[in-house]
């Protein structure tokens, strides 16, 4: 019964079987263009927050949106970048289940 436990207890983080991974395309865009941001990692149901710089939005913090992690704990969403954004590289983040999902996914805004 303790393995049991433990096991339920290790699926309530994360979901099991796969590294966390998060993606952005296209990788390069230029101010005021939309990419989409996909990742896995979280559990079902959970409210997945999108953070970086360039993005239009202020679900969690400035510059994040929001989305749901589908049942198999896969999301994605469609993200506006600023026209008044310097143009570089950043670094998008992503928070579901209360903490950081640990994987960062590089962009470049011309």
């Amino acid at each position: 019964m303790a393995s049991a436990a433990l096991v339920a207890l290790v699926l309530t983080g994360t979901v099991a079987g796969a590294p966390p991974r998060l993606t952005v395309q296209p990788k390069s865009i230029s101010r005021g263009g939309t990419v989409t941001v996909a990742g896995w990692g979280c559990r079902a149901g959970d409210l997945v927050y999108l953070i970086s710089p360039p993005f239009v939005g202020h679900a969690f913090v400035a510059h994040s949106v929001a989305t749901r992690a589908r049942s198999n704990g896969s999301f994605s969403r469609r993200v506006q970048i600023r026209t008044s954004i310097r143009a570089g590289r950043y670094l998008i983040t992503a928070r579901c289940g209360g903490g950081n999902l640990g994987v960062s996914a590089a962009l470049r805004v011309y």
